[in-house]
């Protein structure tokens, strides 16, 4: 029995080692050293060539490296199988720092008040309206984000397919999707991307926006039509824009985006598991759904 680890993006040395470590008994592989395709049962997916599993003959399930499954959707090969994502602590702390660090920078006037220090001038710029956050997507980083959005004092909604939520006011279909973003002083983007929710931001959602308001893309690239944001934004039709996700990656140097003020880049950064956490979670994963222990 065996764990395929087919990762493409990154060296996975060292958390094969960890998995290895907590499953002593059985053979780890890391692509493209699959030397044993027969004796896999699961595997731990991340930009994997599509089909790959194929040869995998025993496989029972896959997981997601991370919380993104849009990989996976792609792979006809996958049919039927039980897929599965890794959302570990970790993943979901640095994600709700990354998100924060934007919504607390711009409502608490970080870069106004340090261009009143270099002018020595001494003017308050809070006002005592509450900014609202507006999540589309709420799932279990969503949700995560959200909360700690909420715990700071902020107002929270949200757009989901047909979920609610305790804590979080949710609307629906395409009138409530029109609804959150009106009413949002930040806009969130974390849903997953299906041919549904690609280019959900348009020129006609952009449309819908405060002026005032900004946008933060934490979800995938593709659920922004660039092109229209990069004519929202220089038509004023929102204030801001935080981007760490793009269609093309690295973003490429004759984007328009570069060129905007009202931009803020960053390169895939927002959150990325801890590697002994996402071990402990491939074991706790192999074991429920592989080796059958319901108590893992």
């Amino acid at each position: 029995m065996s764990i395929a680890v087919v990762v493409t993006d990154r060296d996975c040395s060292g958390l094969c080692q960890m998995i290895q470590a907590k499953l002593p008994g059985f053979l780890i592989q890391q692509w493209p050293n699959i030397s044993r395709p027969d004796l896999v049962e699961f595997a731990v997916l991340w930009q994997h060539p599509q089909g790959i599993t194929e040869q995998f003959k025993n496989l029972k399930a896959v997981t997601s490296l991370g919380a993104g499954t849009d990989h996976m959707d792609h792979d006809v090969a996958l049919s039927g199988l039980l897929q599965l994502r890794i959302v570990t602590k970790c993943l979901k702390q640095l994600m709700a720092q990354y998100v924060l660090l934007y919504i607390m920078s711009e409502s608490r006037h970080q870069l106004g008040y340090y261009s009143q220090q270099h002018q020595k001038q001494w003017q308050v710029l809070e006002t005592e309206d509450i900014p609202t956050v507006g999540f589309i997507g709420l799932g279990a980083l969503g949700g995560f984000v959200a909360d700690r959005c909420s715990d700071l004092g902020f107002n929270t909604l949200a757009w989901t397919a047909q979920s609610e939520h305790p804590n979080h006011q949710c609307f629906h279909d395409n009138a409530g999707f029109k609804h959150v973003i009106e009413q949002s002083d930040f806009v969130v983007l974390l849903l997953p991307l299906t041919n549904e929710t690609h280019h959900i931001i348009n020129g006609t959602s952009l449309s819908w926006f405060k002026d005032s308001a900004t946008l933060i893309n934490v979800a995938r690239g593709a659920h922004v039509d660039e092109m229209a944001l990069c004519e929202a934004l220089q038509n004023n039709q929102l204030k801001h824009a935080v981007l760490d996700v793009f269609e093309a990656e690295p973003l490429p140097a004759e984007s328009p985006l570069w060129q905007l003020d009202n931009v803020t880049i960053t390169p895939h950064v927002s959150a990325r598991s801890d590697a002994q956490q996402t071990a402990d979670m491939v074991v706790e994963l192999f074991n429920q759904y592989v080796l059958g222990d319901s108590e893992a």
